[in-house]
């Protein structure tokens, strides 16, 4: 069901296949004018209910003048093709380009990068060589054209009064739109309910490998700095008090990470750990248990705890003798 957060702030709920549940897509209002944010996954269900839902807003796709994608998951940008098709320009990061178009390169890419970093992580042959082709993460988003690309701090209002803002880490291509009245459109970087997971995503042409969960802390950070008053998001409610949240996701991070500590021992990989902290469950979500937990022991070893070490063609984990006295 549709509904008007405030007069220029409307909310659809889009039905999407996935363990998430819905996925919230915005319709701002702004001199007169209708621009989208997300659309939800491609799949006849959500199609429809995107049109019946903007339809219980008296509302039709020919009232939108664009699609703006806050990042490439197939929750929020999957049906952007559809909207293409009838002629909606698509805005975005640069980097949501690669997700959306789907080349024959970026697939070969993306399947080496899967190979190479199930071996880094230390997961056995029997995993590896088991592992899905990369074309099955992207089996929710139709190909399309991304008409413009945004970066840090661009206008997508022709006044200024919506700007884009960078928010990498649960993607690299995360952008959110800062609107008039310290209003934020976040997309999954913060969430009332639940906390989004940083994601180890390829990396960008010639961009070396970095830790999704070091981008998003910074990104959080970011936040701070900022007078933000409402914080609507990807899921869940809009946020009320994004400060206090904000503060807790940063703290909720390290302390998470610091628990591994209780039990540690030398020698470990990621697959070791992940093993260790959910067992044979971890092979039914194994690309987010693989990106939590290093999220983990990336954040002890930026703060001195553990050190990471090559062995035998993999990354295992070592304690920093005297680091915690």
């Amino acid at each position: 069901m549709a509904n008007w957060i405030s007069s220029q702030l409307a909310r659809l709920d889009i039905p999407t296949p996935f363990e998430v549940g819905n996925v919230n897509v915005y319709i701002v209002e702004h001199g007169g004018r209708f621009f989208m944010v997300d659309c939800g996954p491609d799949t006849e269900e959500a199609w429809a209910s995107l049109n019946d839902e903007l339809a219980e807003l008296e509302l039709t796709l020919a009232d939108i003048d664009f699609l703006f994608l806050t990042h490439h998951h197939a929750d929020h940008a999957g049906q952007a093709w559809r909207l293409r098709d009838v002629s909606i320009p698509v805005y975005g990061h640069e980097k949501l380009v690669r997700y959306l178009e789907q080349t024959p390169n970026f697939i070969k890419k993306g399947n080496h990068f899967l190979y190479e970093l199930a071996h880094w992580f230390g997961a056995p042959e029997s995993i590896i060589t088991k592992l899905p082709d990369y074309r099955e993460a992207l089996r929710w988003i139709g190909p399309t054209t991304v008409t413009m690309t945004f970066e840090e701090g661009q206008d997508v209002t022709s006044d200024g009064a919506w700007k884009t803002i960078h928010l990498p880490g649960h993607a690299s291509d995360q952008l959110g739109l800062l609107g008039p009245g310290g209003v934020l459109i976040a997309g999954d970087h913060l969430i009332d309910a639940v906390e989004p997971n940083p994601l180890i995503e390829q990396p960008y042409e010639d961009e070396g490998f970095a830790s999704p969960v070091l981008l998003y802390l910074d990104s959080l950070r970011k936040l701070q700095a900022l007078d933000i008053k409402l914080v609507v998001s990807g899921h869940g409610n809009p946020i009320q008090h994004p400060r206090v949240l904000i503060e807790s996701r940063i703290s909720q991070r390290y302390e998470r990470s610091e628990q591994l500590l209780n039990d540690w021992a030398d020698g470990l990989s990621v697959f070791d750990w992940s093993m260790r902290l959910y067992g044979r469950k971890m092979r039914r979500a194994m690309p987010l248990v693989f990106s939590e937990v290093f999220a983990r022991l990336t954040l002890l070893e930026e703060r001195g705890h553990v050190v990471k070490q090559l062995a035998d063609g993999k990354w295992i984990y070592v304690r920093v003798e005297g680091a915690m006295e």
